[in-house]
């Protein structure tokens, strides 16, 4: 266990070596959990899927070719288990 110290601003540095463990960089969203009588705890948060589909969606709107609605489906749904695929894959690094 590490200790660290909240700043006046209620901020807290989260040790590098953690860090590195649970693969964090810089803009990493948190889901933090008030445990009653117990404290807190402070897990990577999980993606807004719908808000990368959207994302995607506009990106493949823009391309110059016109696809179909099923290849433009079957593109969607490729790069969201591409994307499902890796955050496994990094949440199987984490102990």
């Amino acid at each position: 266990m590490e200790n660290t110290r909240v700043s006046s601003k209620g901020q807290m540095i989260i040790p590098k070596r953690v860090r590195e463990a649970l693969g964090l960089k810089k803009g990493t969203e948190l889901a933090v959990e008030l445990l009653p009588g117990e404290g807190f705890v402070a897990r990577a948060a999980e993606p807004d899927r719908a808000a990368q589909v959207r994302g995607l969606a506009g990106m493949l709107a823009h391309r110059g070719k016109r696809m179909s609605r099923a290849r433009e489906h079957a593109a969607i749904m490729a790069a969201v288990l591409a994307e499902d695929e890796r955050t496994k894959r990094r949440s199987r690094r984490r102990p």
